[in-house]
């Protein structure tokens, strides 16, 4: 070959390389280059955020996704800086996961708002949580040493603008139902709704109940709050939109090329199967089909065991009609671990925040003897005069101690929290570090950054008793207890429409995300098919008086009642409804047990139309509205709003003190050493009246 020719083919590969994009930071396994889905971007949003002080730091997390090949990662900066920033010495240093990569000085010291674009090295990215830190140093003008640090004046603020832009593409097709399945509640995924339930058009309550457990448990997997899985059925136009389908459906229901498919992989009358399709033009769809109710719920249910489902490496999964695919039984915890496997560490002086969620059952109250076990070090420069961590509770202080310099290499202390403190669902706790150096701006050196550390073994003990008061406040119990569907019997009517089957797929999308696990029990019926056990059981009934006949039946136990026709909702003693407004309600009304079985309850989910009906699922199918509901009714109309009451009386809130003892163990030997110095005493005392021969006569004791 001439070297003239080989030169050009050098030259034709090397221009290849320059002009070829830069690679993606790859985390789903090996990319197929010809089958890639077009790049889209997810967005995660900063909350606003006041910098205060000296030093301060404001963080935001964001998510990347297993199977997503990352393009770019673009942090837009919104902010806006104290009028007295001195901006040649003031400073914004931003990091992410703890390395530091971008610098800047504060555009001015106008007071307005500026924006700026940084890119975020690839490189430094992990799968999953990524955290992005902004270190902040104000420094104001004329500044006084050793003043300055304690100034109001020092300020930046960080607006809810401000954004995190990740930029992917992925894999075409998945080649496993483990990877679907992960692929299918993705963040991306629920927020593009690309992820769909498929049933049949037959009104089977069995595939709605299999439909609603795999609600259930996928939800109980998902980051993000928002989204839903909306439930669709073969005749609906909308399940062509979707990337990602699962359809469960009984095998005679199925169209013919998905019963063919079912037929390949050896469905029999006894078991269910699974069958993962690549249908083109990036549509992944997971079969899930039966000849019989029973192996199809079951199927259904084995959607809520991740462990489970990430071993089907395969595109066919047979399950056995009796095989075992619940998971362990999940309680509320005594002890958790809340710093995270490696601890958490504060860098920088003065007033430095660790947020931590807690995820913790609804039903749930405080007792005695609740409390954190705080372990941490710090460093030996501090002025422990002015330094202290500080515990909080969705932001209510619970308890501070001082640092001090003859334990900065291994503290500790135990805080008690107070009983009034709400702890249902899940809650915020901060763990605060005041580090003060003396005479920080005189003597600043970088290598006298103070610094605290919070050790893995940090944790927080929660005694805590199911709360008995039925209302919104506690929801979703008594209907989901410890993690777990406790004996719920769903009535739907008769013929599910497209707005019933989404505002169910809205509401189980949010009572999952209370569960853990498969392990509780849910079953589907139809109004005339109440029997012995659904009377026993916690009752959820949705729809409206015309279509529901349960709902008409039970019209005369509701709070909020129908007229007659059941066209508009009827004036009570707590409220005077226009006979045309009331058209427009939906409401839910929490009751106890319909047939009065102790211990039960009933969620009435009604309205007159579906419009009304939509209103309230609006606020029981989304977890940003579901604070907006109180007391055990409410009420929404179609423009948004939201009316509360109560019409049941107020539990005692005072905990019965036997409840209180029997999960307090202190408490309990306590009471067992007063009875037994208690029968001490009462011997001696017998012992004594005998020994000096005093007998009890008329008129008193006497010897």
């Amino acid at each position: 070959m001439k070297r003239s020719t080989i030169t050009i083919v050098l030259l034709v590969l090397l221009l290849g390389l320059l002009i070829e994009p830069a690679s993606a930071a790859n985390y789903g396994g090996v990319p197929q280059s010809d089958l890639r889905t077009e790049p889209q971007t997810f967005v995660t949003s900063f909350s606003d955020q006041s910098m205060k002080g000296l030093f301060s730091t404001a963080e935001q997390t964001f998510w990347i996704a297993k199977d997503w090949d990352v393009e770019t990662v673009l942090l837009h900066l919104e902010y806006r800086a104290t009028q007295l920033a001195d901006t040649q010495l003031s400073s914004l240093t931003v990091a992410i996961n703890g390395t530091y990569f971008y610098s800047l000085r504060p555009a001015d010291n106008s007071g307005n708002r500026h924006g700026i674009d940084i890119y975020v090295p690839l490189e430094l990215l992990q799968q999953g949580y990524n955290n992005i830190r902004i270190d902040g140093y104000m420094r104001t003008q004329n500044a006084l040493p050793c003043v300055d640090d304690v100034s109001e004046a020092n300020w930046l603020d960080i607006f809810k603008e401000s954004t995190v832009s990740v930029r992917f593409d992925k894999n075409a097709f998945t080649t496993s139902i483990a990877a679907f399945y992960n692929r299918f509640f993705e963040v991306d995924a629920l927020r593009y709704g690309e992820s769909a339930f498929i049933i049949s058009d037959s009104d089977s309550p069995a595939e709605l109940n299999a439909a609603l457990l795999g609600i259930s448990g996928i939800s109980n997997q998902t980051i993000y709050t928002d989204g839903y899985f909306p439930i669709l059925t073969f005749s609906d136009p909308a399940g062509n939109l979707s990337r990602n389908r699962i359809i469960i459906a009984r095998y005679d229901q199925l169209p013919e090329n998905y019963r063919n498919q079912a037929d390949q992989n050896g469905i029999d009358d006894e078991n269910a199967v699974l069958v993962l399709l690549n249908e083109g033009s990036g549509i992944n769809t997971l079969i899930i089909t039966a000849k019989n109710d029973v192996a199809l719920i079951n199927a259904g249910r084995m959607l809520g065991n991740p462990a489970l489902m990430n071993q089907l490496q395969a595109p066919v999964k047979l399950l056995g009609k009796t095989e075992d695919i619940k998971t362990e039984v999940y309680e509320a915890e005594t002890y958790i671990s809340f710093a995270g496997s490696e601890g958490s560490y504060y860098n920088g002086a003065f007033h430095q925040v660790k947020e931590f969620t807690i995820n913790y059952p609804a039903n749930r109250s405080l007792t005695n003897a609740s409390e954190f076990y705080l372990n941490y070090r710090y460093s030996e420069n501090l002025d422990f005069d002015r330094s202290l961590m500080t515990v909080s509770i969705n932001d209510v202080p619970v308890g501070s101690r001082k640092l001090s310099q003859s334990k900065a290499g291994g503290d500790e202390a135990t805080i008690p929290i107070p009983i009034d403190i709400d702890i249902g669902s899940s809650f915020q706790v901060k763990v605060t570090f005041d580090l003060e150096i003396k005479d920080l701006w005189c003597s600043l050196r970088q290598g006298d950054m103070p610094w605290a550390y919070l050790t893995p073994n940090t944790m927080l003990k929660i005694n805590s008793v199911t709360s008995q008061d039925l209302i919104f406040e506690n929801y979703p119990a008594p209907f989901v207890t410890d993690y777990s569907y406790n004996a719920v019997s769903l009535v739907v009517p008769d013929q599910l429409d497209g707005e019933t089957a989404n505002l169910l797929a809205k509401m189980f999308r949010v009572m999952g995300r209370y569960t853990r696990g498969n392990t509780g029990e849910l079953t589907v019926l139809y109004p005339d098919e109440m029997n012995e056990t659904a009377l026993y059981s916690n009752i959820i009934a949705v729809g409206t008086y015309q279509n529901n006949s349960f709902i008409k039946s039970n019209n005369d136990k509701l709070y909020f009642q129908f007229g007659e026709d059941g066209t508009t909702f009827l004036s009570n003693e707590k409220l005077v409804i226009d006979p045309t407004y009331g058209k427009t309600l939906g409401s839910a009304q929490l009751l106890t047990s319909l047939y009065s079985k102790p211990g039960r309850a009933s969620l009435m989910v009604v309205a007159p139309n579906q419009t009304g009906l939509v209103a309230i699922g609006n606020n029981l199918g989304e977890m940003k509205n579901l604070g907006r509901l109180s007391g055990d009714a409410a009420l929404a109309d179609t423009n948004g709003n939201v009316q509360s009451y109560r019409f049941k009386a107020p539990k005692n809130p005072t905990i019965a003190v036997v409840q209180q003892i029997s999960v307090n163990q202190e408490a309990q030997i306590f009471l067992l050493v007063s009875i037994m110095v208690i029968i001490l005493l009462a011997a001696g005392l017998i012992m004594v009246v005998r020994k000096n021969g005093i007998e009890l006569k008329k008129g008193g004791w006497r010897k």
